[in-house]
């Protein structure tokens, strides 16, 4: 019975006045109420409405019932996915005739779109009739309007209301330029605005990694103020401005990026929008709720957009700030500019520009560089900060050629370098004294005429303090300087150059005038100091004459200013390194200028100057002969450069033409007595073949030939790294017999290594460790000259002079003295390495004559063990040892098993036999293994048993015995047996202490016996591997016959149908196989598939596959279910991650109708007879054993008269070339279009001839298995 409310009031009136009511109600929460109390009013049902969460709720309105809901009933969720209204009837039936439904569900659509779901129940007992359901769907259909209207109409004010919101707070912050008081601005207008719970701006900093905070505004009075910062990708706001998007969080308790705050202890929700300009990010706008999910869609927009407009007036206020910056900048560059052009004074100019320049840009350092590309050198000019004084009163210098450093690079190139961050700059390099907390640094040249003449270098302790625009305004500042610094450095050299001139005249005048040498080298050095800083200088000449001979040095100091030469004698005798600098000087032919790095010269030494005074030094020339060094020398840095250089050039030359006028004259004799000395050296030397002789006559003709008083000869033991006297005449207090002189323990002769060249000595005893009464005398004068031969020293010759008593700068040994005994020293080396030549090739002959016996002794005999037999006898004989063991190692049971032992003592070597080492028992075994070379173990005691060899502790690995060692004591030798980094044992030697001289041959007999017995185990190995292999390839043929047997031996014959098979494999066992097999109600079955592997493996899988698709076969006639079946049971017991692709396939041949499914396998061509085109078989699913419970569907298609089907597995289309191109599907269907109507016999033979030719010479890099299957064409009556 229909209820009595319906029929009270016409249906459309009642729907008129719920529309009209429900468009009265406040909110949706509201209208859901009316509809209900409506429904159970007119119908006596309880009703319940279910909103959509993408339409509800609206704006500022209370919460309602949301969709989706895991709370909603089961047919309310099947409304909302299927639009479609649903009814239940008593006991969750379903509806009909006899089953009336007494609960309801409706969409609530409009458009479309769905609003929500109805949800009605009435009592079991009174279920709804067919009127009452038609009344329920009339009225939600009108609801639905009357709802949507409301819906559109609450928004549209809301959006009206929002947007007035944002132009007023985009208003007030349009013209704030100020960066800080616009954030303050825009956070307290947005929180006063909207009521968050927290609002803030945040900004990258000048680097781009770290969000800084601004400002923040917060709905209690409280000070949540923050100075929180963060790395891009930290938080929710870093991870907003990594990802360049807006972030919303509904629940901070629930998301990984969120990060708790103490001072926004109540935040539960969170948004956060990146302000953003031209996909740049400039900073993140953070909006805080203190209420779960309290951001909807709406608000989300208006946020957005305010998002948008904060990130343009944040722009404009950077803008605004850079043009401000840059203005005063331009500004800072007149003036600047205005202030230089009136400076000549160039130290004043210097100070100037940097105190200018950090005043008005205000960078904190500020360093100007002048460059001298003559010198290679930048110098530091001038500075601001507390370092700038330190700097220039140590004088920092840089190398132009330094490779690391942007101030070298700058004046190589002469461009700027912007490193706005120092740690991504990898020319940067810091410099002592220079500021060490630098972030950023530029570097512009200072180029006139296209020379860099300076470097003006900023820094800062900011990252990112410099940009591109900073670069324009000092590059344009940067040229005002250089002209500045030319006419400073004009007006400077032009003064200096006149007094100059003068001076160059006044000499010149004095080489023409008659006065003496001494006279004219005075006042060279008078007028230098008159044109040069100069506080010390002095003219050195190479010693000619006998009687001013210095015995510190080849230069005799002829004329100094600044000190005397009873000073300077006193420093050369205590100082070396100053005689070497001297010294250096000599091969050049250009002044030299000093570096700070380099060691105190002889002024330096002498007048106590600090390490960073300047010298140059010029060598006085005539022609290419070097006469002597002109020295300067000032206690300050940097006092000398290319002008500097030039001058004294000129100087040097006029000294020089003095100096040889005088000398030529004295130069003239000295030859035919050089030529006479060495020819009578040269004569002794080939009558002699014995060292000892040779030497003894050398000491005893040097003194006659060259008049000196002492004469040792020296032979150096490289094994003990000493010189041992051989001979020696004039020296007293030697004992007969082998004296040594260590190089480490001698300086004379540790001098003698290191510079090559000969060594005066000033003190015997101490230099020498020669006795007091060794030399005759005490005021000899001794010289210690090397015995080089092939640029390498074997020794060296000691000669000395007795001195008369005369003061002073006086040496014997001149230049010419000095040339005859090296020559006399160079036939005496030659000599003695000629004789130890004829030595040594008998000891070769002797070694490679015992290597021969052994090897004889391996290709002899074919057993190990002889062999090893044989080794271990002739080795005491041959080489001369005390004992021999050979131990083997056997890897599997990880122990050193005795192989051969020879020690003399029958009883003793059955001991050593039956002792087996384990790893880690026999230390020197264990590091010979483990190394893989050599070492030893000093024997204390020489006639410790082998048996305890194992406790003797080793040497480190590698090291062996040195002569010496050897010579003094016994030693246990440990030698591995490998082949190419394969160790296979160990051989042990006792050698009792032996002569220094045999040592290293010994050794290098034992090395060369363990490489033969290395490779005859080796041989041995091999033969066993060799009968190994042979085993395993019987094993392989046996499998292949096996694996062969599964595949059908014959093909069946089908009435009306031809089929044929190709099946090839990479290796002797495949994984492709193939079956072909009756099934039930005449059809036949074929199977074609491809295992994931190759060789054995792939073929027990083949072998388990095929077994399992045999098995399932006979219990279902779908070929999908059989490979569902076998995909289990293959993930069942798949562990090494082999998977298998295949077809199976179902052939009706009575109607031609072919069923298959594909697991994964290659898709097979059908060519059409009638039309000689070609289909492709659908794709199939995964293949079988990757993943479980995958479904298999059975795909059919018509094989019609003619037509031929033709399965392959990928090895026939990834064939490759010898080129490296693939087959490829191309080549296969242009076969299988020309040939199938051949018949299936040919269509196999083409291809199969098509992929050798392919091929060329490549082996087959896969298995190939082709199947091809044709229905015979109808025959015409």
């Amino acid at each position: 019975m229909v209820s009595p409310g319906l029929t009270a009031i016409p249906e459309w009136k009642q729907f008129l006045l719920l529309g009209e009511e429900l468009l009265k109600q406040p909110n949706a929460a509201a209208q859901c109420n009316l509809i209900g109390a409506t429904l159970k009013r007119l119908l006596g049902a309880q009703a319940v409405i279910w909103l959509t969460a993408t339409n509800y709720p609206l704006p500022n309105e209370p919460e309602v019932l949301l969709l989706p809901s895991p709370d909603a009933p089961a047919f309310v969720q099947q409304v909302f996915e299927s639009h479609q209204p649903t009814c239940r009837a008593r006991e969750d039936q379903a509806c009909s005739s006899d089953h009336l439904p007494c609960s309801l569900a409706f969409p609530i659509l409009t458009q479309e779109n769905l609003l929500g779901v109805l949800e009605v129940h009435r009592d079991p007992n009174s279920p709804f009739r067919k009127e009452e359901i038609d009344f329920l769907e009339g009225l939600v259909a009108h609801a639905a309007s009357y709802l949507q209207i409301f819906r559109q109409a609450s928004l549209k004010n809301w959006r009206s209301d929002q947007l007035t919101l944002v132009r007023s707070v985009s208003a007030q912050i349009a013209n704030v330029t100020d960066l800080t008081e616009l954030s303050k601005r825009v956070t307290r207008l947005i929180q006063q605005t909207f009521k968050y719970y927290y609002v803030a701006i945040f900004t990258l900093d000048q680097n781009g990694e770290i969000l800084q905070f601004r400002a923040s505004a917060s709905q209690s009075k409280e000070d949540r103020q923050t100075t929180l910062s963060a790395r891009l990708g930290e938080g929710v706001i870093g991870y907003s401005a990594q990802i360049g998007k807006e972030y919303y969080v509904p629940d901070v308790h629930n998301d990984p990026h969120y990060r708790f705050v103490d001072s926004l202890p109540e935040t539960e929700s969170e948004v956060s929008f990146p302000l953003k300009i031209e996909q740049r990010v400039l900073g993140v706008l953070d909006v805080q709720s203190d209420q779960v999910d309290a951001f909807h869609e709406l608000d989300r927009i208006v946020l957005r957009a305010l998002a948008n407009n904060v990130a343009i007036a944040v722009e404009g206020a950077r803008l605004y700030s850079d043009v401000q910056r840059r203005a005063e900048q331009i500004s800072a560059v007149f003036d600047i500019t205005h202030a230089l052009t009136s400076i000549l004074d160039l130290d004043k100019l210097l100070d100037t520009v940097v105190e200018t320049i950090q005043k008005r840009f205000g960078y904190p350092f500020v360093h100007l560089y002048s460059v001298h590309p003559g010198r290679r050198l930048i110098l530091y000019w001038a500075g601001s900060g507390a370092r700038s004084g330190k700097l220039r009163e140590q004088q920092l210098q840089i190398s132009i050629d330094d490779p690391k450093g942007i101030i070298p690079w700058v004046a190589r190139t002469g461009k700027p370098l912007l490193a706005n961050d120092v740690r991504k700059e990898p020319l940067y390099k810091p410099y002592p004294l220079l500021p060490y907390e630098t972030c950023s640094e530029v570097a512009l040249p200072l180029t006139y005429g296209g020379e860099t003449q300076a470097i003006l270098d900023l820094q800062s302790t900011k990252y990112n303090a410099f940009d591109e625009k900073d670069i324009s305004i000092l590059e344009a500042l940067s040229a005002s300087i250089a002209i500045a610094l030319r006419n400073a450095s004009l007006y400077r050299s032009e003064q200096w150059r006149r007094q100059v001139a003068d001076s160059f005249r006044d000499v010149a005048n004095l080489l023409n005038a008659d006065i003496t040498l001494d006279e004219l080298l005075n006042s060279i050095l008078s007028e230098l100091e008159k044109n040069l800083p100069c506080e010390a200088s002095a003219i050195w000449l190479y010693e000619e004459d006998p009687q001013h001979s210095d015995t510190n040095t080849r230069l005799r100091l002829a004329y100094a200013h600044g000190f005397t030469l009873e000073h300077m004698t006193q420093v050369l005798k205590e100082d070396p390194t100053a005689r070497q600098v001297l010294e250096a000087t000599l091969p050049g032919t250009e002044p030299t200028i000093r570096r700070p790095t380099d060691p105190l010269g002889p002024l330096g030494a002498a007048l106590g100057f600090k390490p960073n005074y300047s010298s140059i030094a010029a060598p006085l020339m005539a022609g290419q002969q070097p006469l002597g060094v002109l020295t300067l020398a000032h206690s300050t840095y940097g006092r000398y450069g290319s002008e500097a250089r030039a001058m004294t050039a000129t100087f040097a030359s006029y000294a020089s033409s003095a100096i040889q006028n005088a000398r030529l004259y004295a130069a003239a004799q000295e030859q035919a007595w050089v030529s006479t000395v060495l020819l009578q050296v040269a004569e002794a030397c080939q009558a002699l073949n014995s060292v000892d002789d040779l030497l003894e006559t050398m000491v005893r003709l040097t003194p006659l030939l060259v008049g000196i008083k002492n004469c040792a000869i020296f032979l150096i033991d490289s094994s003990r790294q000493a010189f041992i006297l051989k001979s020696w005449y004039g020296i007293e207090g030697l004992a007969k017999g082998e004296v040594l002189f260590y190089e480490s323990e001698t300086p004379g002769f540790q001098k003698l290594l290191d510079t090559q060249s000969p060594v005066f000595i000033q003190d015997a005893k101490e230099e020498l460790h020669l006795p007091e009464a060794a030399l005759s005398g005490d005021n000899s004068t001794l010289v210690l000259v090397p015995l080089v031969t092939r640029q390498e020293i074997i020794g060296a010759m000691l000669v000395g002079h007795q001195n008369d008593d005369t003061p002073g700068f006086h040496q014997f040994f001149d230049q010419q003295t000095l040339a005859i005994l090296q020559g006399i020293a160079h036939q005496t080396a030659v000599a003695v390495e000629n004789i130890q030549l004829l030595e040594v090739r008998q000891e070769e002959a002797y070694v490679t004559a015992v290597l021969l016996q052994v090897a004889q002794a391996v290709v002899s005999q074919n057993n190990l063990t002889d062999i090893l037999d044989t080794i271990g006898h002739l080795m005491p004989i041959l080489v001369g040892i005390d004992a021999c063991i050979i131990y083997l190692w056997d890897n599997e049971h990880k122990r050193h098993e005795p192989a051969q032992a020879f020690t003399g003592q029958r009883q003793q070597e059955q001991q050593v036999m039956e002792i087996l080492y384990a790893a880690g028992e026999f230390p020197l075994l264990d590091q010979v293994l483990k190394t893989d070379a050599p070492s030893s173990c000093p024997l204390p005691d020489p006639g410790l048993s082998p048996l305890e060899w194992h406790t003797l502790p080793c040497s480190k690995a590698g090291e062996m015995p040195t002569p010496a060692q050897s010579a003094r004591s016994a030693w246990l030798l440990g030698f591995p047996l490998s082949v190419k980094g394969e160790v296979n044992g160990v051989m042990l030697t006792k050698e009792s202490p032996i002569t220094a001289s045999f040592h290293e041959k010994r050794l290098e007999i034992i090395s060369g016996i363990a490489q033969q017995v290395s490779l005859a185990i080796q041989n041995e190995h091999l033969n066993l591997e060799m009968v190994e292999r042979e085993r395993l390839e019987k094993e392989i043929q046996l499998a292949r016959q096996i694996q062969q047997s599964f595949l059908p031996s014959q093909l069946p014959q089908l009435p009306g149908w031809d089929l044929d098979i190709r099946w090839q494999t990479a290796r002797q066992v495949g994984g492709d196989f193939y079956d072909v097999f009756h099934l039930r109600h005449g059809k036949l079955g074929l199977v074609i598939a491809d295992v994931s592997d190759k060789g054995l493996p792939a073929a027990l899988y083949m072998t388990v596959t095929r077994t399992l698709i045999r098995a399932f076969m006979q219990n279902t006639s779908s070929p999908g279910r059989v490979l569902e079946r076998v995909n289990n049971l293959l993930l069942m017991d798949s562990q090494n991650g082999m998977f298998v692709t295949a077809v199976y396939a179902a052939l009706d041949p009575d109607r031609g109708i072919l069923t298959c499914a594909n697991a994964g396998h290659n898709r097979a061509w059908l060519w059409r007879a009638a039309t000689n085109d070609l289909e492709q078989l659908p794709k199939g699913e995964i293949a079988l054993g990757v993943l479980e419970s995958v479904h298999y569907s059975d795909k059919n298609l018509e094989i019609f008269p003619g037509d031929c089907l033709l399965f392959f597995t990928d090895g026939l289309t990834e064939c490759f070339s010898p080129t490296g191109e693939t087959y490829g599907e191309d080549r296969l269907t242009n076969i299988i279009l020309s040939t199938a109507a051949r018949g299936v016999h040919d269509l196999l033979h083409a291809i199969e001839q098509s992929v050798i030719e392919f091929r060329d010479i490549e082996s087959v890099s896969d298995d190939i298995t082709l199947l091809a299957i044709q229905r015979h064409p109808e025959t015409k009556s």
